[in-house]
C-alpha cells in the first residue's frame, strides 16, 4: 500500500509539472518586461475563441475536442478536468496636471513612482474546471455538460506620491465569459471492455460588434492555453501515438480538434490533450531550474542573459507580474557551476533524458 500511495503522488507531481510548463509556454518571452514590444501582448497557444468571432473569422475556432479510447470493466470510472488562462488587463493611468480643480487621467506606457515602475500590459487568472467523478456506463446513457460563467471584475488601486497624494491609478480588469464542456462516451464494435470518450469545450462568451473586433481584443474573451486532463480510476488510456496493430484503426476514428493527447506516465491512467505536441511519458529534465516561460530557447543561454541585466530591467520584470518576479528570484539563486552544468559535458553525473514514444 505504501508504494502504490508514493506511485499515486509521483504521478500527480508528473502531472501538475508537465500541465503547467504547456499551460504557461509562451507566456512571457526575453527579456520578459511588458514594456518589450513582443511582450505588450500575449502569444498564447490552444485559444477557444467566441462562437459568436468564430461566424466572422473561420479560422478562428471555438471549440475544441479530444476523442480517446479507455479500456476497463463495466465499473469504469472517470474524471476529466480543463484548465485554461484568462486574460487580465493592466492599465496604469497617471494624474494629469491642469488648472482645473477636476482629476484627469491620462494612460501612461511607464511610470515611475517613489522608485516603483509601473508598466501596462497583461496578466492571467489560472481557470479550472472538474467534472467529479463520472460513471462510463451512465456517459453511455447520457452526456454530461458543465456549463461555467466567469463574471467581469474591475479594480482600481490608487498609486500615491512621496506626499501622500494620488499620483495614478492602477485599473485592472478582466471581461466576463462563459462556456460549457460536453462529456459522453460510445462503446467500441466487438469489444465489451473499450470505450470512446469525447470531450468538447465551446466558448458561448457573448461579443459586441463581433465583425469589428480585433484578434488582440478578442483574446480578453478567449480561453487561452487550453488543455484537457483525463483520468481513469480503475482503467487504462490507449496511447494514441503508438496504440499498436490491435487498436490502430480504432484510434484512427478518434477525431481531436485543435489539441494532442499524451499518456503522462507508464501506468497510463492518465491522459493529458494539450495544444502542444510533445511524446508519451514526457519528463522535465531534472536540471531545469524553474519555469522561464520559453522552452524553445536554450535554458544555459538565457541564465547567462539574465547575469548580464541591468538593475533596472530586473526591475521591470520583478514589478510587472508575479510570476515573472518568482522566476527572477530562482533565476538569481542559480550559481556559476550550475550554469557550467547545463552546458553539459562537465559533469560526472551527466545524464541524457530521452523524450520518446512507448516502444
Amino acid at each position: 500500500m505504501r508504494n502504490e500511495n508514493i506511485d499515486i503522488l509521483s504521478k500527480d507531481s508528473i502531472l501538475d509539472d508537465i500541465t503547467r510548463t504547456l499551460l504557461y509556454e509562451g507566456y512571457s518571452l526575453f527579456p520578459y518586461h511588458r514594456t518589450a514590444i513582443k511582450n505588450q501582448k500575449p502569444i498564447p497557444f490552444g485559444v477557444v475563441y467566441p462562437t459568436d468571432y468564430n461566424i466572422f473569422n473561420t479560422h478562428a475556432h471555438s471549440n475544441m475536442q479530444t476523442e480517446c479510447i479507455v479500456t476497463g470493466d463495466e465499473n469504469l470510472i472517470i474524471n476529466i478536468s480543463v484548465r485554461f488562462l484568462h486574460l487580465k488587463k493592466i492599465q496604469i493611468v497617471q494624474k494629469e496636471v491642469n488648472e482645473s480643480e477636476e482629476d484627469n487621467f491620462v494612460p501612461a506606457f511607464e511610470l515611475n513612482l517613489n522608485g516603483d515602475i509601473f508598466q501596462p500590459g497583461w496578466q492571467t487568472i489560472e481557470r479550472k474546471l472538474d467534472s467529479g467523478d463520472l460513471s462510463v456506463l451512465r456517459l453511455m446513457e447520457k452526456s454530461e455538460i458543465i456549463s461555467f460563467k466567469f463574471d467581469r471584475d474591475v479594480e482600481s488601486i490608487s498609486l500615491c506620491d512621496e506626499n501622500g497624494e494620488i499620483a495614478a491609478k492602477q485599473i485592472n480588469s478582466i471581461l466576463g465569459m462563459q462556456g460549457a464542456i460536453v462529456m459522453k462516451a460510445s462503446a467500441i464494435e466487438n469489444n465489451e471492455n473499450a470505450f470512446r470518450i469525447h470531450v468538447s469545450i465551446t466558448n458561448d462568451t457573448p461579443v459586441e460588434d463581433a465583425k469589428e473586433v480585433s484578434r488582440d481584443e478578442i483574446f480578453n474573451q478567449s480561453f487561452l492555453s487550453t488543455n484537457i486532463i483525463l483520468n481513469a480510476v480503475n482503467g487504462k488510456f490507449i496511447s494514441v501515438q503508438n496504440p499498436g496493430i490491435e487498436w490502430g484503426t480504432i484510434i484512427e476514428q478518434c477525431h481531436n480538434r485543435g489539441t494532442w493527447p499524451i499518456l503522462i506516465d507508464e501506468t497510463d491512467t492518465t491522459l493529458l490533450s494539450s495544444p502542444i505536441i510533445v511524446y508519451d511519458y514526457p519528463k522535465i529534465n531534472p536540471r531545469s531550474h524553474g519555469d522561464l516561460f520559453d522552452s524553445l530557447e536554450i535554458e544555459e543561454a538565457l541564465m547567462l542573459h539574465f547575469s548580464v541585466m541591468s538593475d533596472d530591467e530586473k526591475q521591470k520584470i520583478s514589478q510587472s507580474d508575479d510570476k515573472l518576479r518568482s522566476m527572477l528570484t530562482k533565476v538569481g539563486q542559480v550559481t556559476p557551476e550550475e550554469i557550467i552544468n547545463l552546458h553539459g559535458g562537465f559533469s560526472n553525473t551527466n545524464q541524457t533524458t530521452i523524450h520518446s514514444k512507448k516502444e
